[in-house]
């Protein structure tokens, strides 16, 4: 049990960028009750 530094699920996500496994992302809430903790996440 040693998760990675940056983003817990970097090493098994597809698009996972280097600033991912450095950086844990901030979990926000992007619209009411629903949250996301994504570097890649960008609400459009």
């Amino acid at each position: 049990m040693n998760p990675p530094a940056g983003c817990h699920f970097c090493n098994r996500c597809a698009f996972a960028g280097e600033i991912c496994g450095k950086v844990a992302p901030q979990l926000r809430e992007i619209e009411p009750g629903h949250f996301v903790a994504c570097h890649l996440f960008d609400k459009k």
